[in-house]
């Protein structure tokens, strides 16, 4: 069989030639929220899948992809120079594709370059529209890719940089990429997403407000809307609409590449708007969403300061079709009042209950008795804290 070899060590009968189906995908994290999903969906259409990560399974991902893909457990921190496993793959596989959920530094981007030199289709950079928090935009419109270019002194740069470490990292990652095409280097995507929402989010803010929300009865702190946020428009993407379009970039071909794309739903919602498709779904109109303009007032969204994205670009180039806002609410909404009742979900449960207990009440048995008076659980069977 001309361009297949048999790897013994890992058990798979993979192609070392482009163009070939399934695809030999090396995934950068992948075991969480958009990366789960995405790993799911290439899984279930036949692909070689390798994830490198720590090691973490989060959610149900230990369940619905583990099993199906050849686990490196490696920190990008140290280097891929000690990941021995991924050093012995590289003599025998050609990853057709690269999606890279997490690099945080350029270091880790060059090390993947640098390690997998000539063994590489296309690279694909999850990045975020907190890039543009670090640039020299001059307008007040939504950001454009066009947007994300640094101020041209070292002293506008560094100050810059100081607004915002993690925006001004991922554009380094970027940087490397573009670069290292500009070289003669792998074609390459840049996806800038704003905050991300859907079922299975570690960072557990969009669940946090639907909670804050359905135990308002029990709790101190009550729902509320920052004065200096009340109008501003914000932008959203949904998980699996990330998900789908990682698919469709694993198989397209590269007219559209060496690209950067912002993702975004076609919707620019404020936090009130947020709150009030929140309160429909979850048919509790009778909560009041004030507007606060103390200086302790909680809110978890945005992440960014400047506003939100235009996506028209992905929608010309990439035939981006996001999901609606209101159905992106009732889908995620759906998932998270099933998922308190989800013994599978466990630890998520735990987490979030002490993130209830920490932020929005002084007495953390309250949450507890939320959950019983408003979902029936006694979780856990005594009152004490988590």
């Amino acid at each position: 069989m001309e361009g297949w070899k048999l790897l013994i060590a890992f058990g798979w009968l993979v192609s070392t030639s482009e163009g070939d189906d399934p695809k030999n995908i090396l995934i950068l994290g992948g075991n969480g929220f958009i990366g789960a999903a995405t790993s799911e969906r290439l899984i279930a259409k036949g692909n070689n899948l390798v994830l490198l990560n720590r090691g973490n399974w989060y959610w149900d991902s230990q369940f619905t992809v583990k099993p199906h893909v050849k686990h490196l457990t490696c920190d990008r921190q140290r280097q891929l120079l000690y990941c021995e496993d991924l050093h012995r793959l590289k003599d025998t596989v050609y990853f057709d594709v690269v999606i890279d959920f997490s690099a945080y530094h350029f270091e880790a981007v060059e090390d993947v370059l640098e390690l997998l030199k000539g063994k590489i289709g296309r690279y694909i950079y999850i990045s975020s529209d907190s890039v543009y928090e670090v640039c020299q935009k001059n307008h007040s419109e939504p950001s454009q890719e066009s947007d994300a270019v640094r101020p041209f002194t070292s002293e506008e740069r560094l100050l810059m940089t100081g607004k915002d470490d993690y925006g001004h990292r991922k554009l380094e990652c970027e940087e490397v990429l573009v670069k290292q095409r500009k070289e003669g280097g792998v074609p390459y995507v840049l996806l800038r997403l704003p905050d991300v929402i859907g079922p299975r989010d570690n960072t557990y803010r969009w669940w946090m407000y639907q909670m804050w929300l359905k135990l308002s009865g029990y709790l101190e702190r009550q729902i509320s809307i920052p004065k200096f946020l009340l109008n501003q428009k914000l932008s959203f993407v949904y998980s699996l609409d990330v998900a789908d379009m990682l698919v469709q970039l694993t198989d397209s071909d590269l007219k559209n590449f060496d690209n950067a794309y912002n993702l975004g739903t076609d919707e620019m919602p404020t936090l009130l708007e947020v709150l009030e498709s929140m309160r429909k779904h979850l048919r509790v109109e009778n909560i009041p969403i004030p507007v606060n303009d103390s200086n302790d007032a909680i809110y978890l969204f945005p992440s960014v300061k400047l506003g939100p994205i235009d996506s028209s670009k992905a929608k010309t180039l990439l035939n981006w079709r996001p999901t609606s806002f209101d159905n992106i609410s009732k889908q995620t909404i759906s998932f998270y009042e099933s998922a308190i009742r989800n013994k599978d979900f466990d630890l998520a449960r735990k987490e979030i209950i002490k993130n209830m207990q920490a932020y929005f009440t002084k007495q953390p048995h309250n949450v507890l008795y939320g959950l019983n008076g408003v979902y029936g659980i006694k979780y856990p069977d005594t009152h004490e804290e988590l």
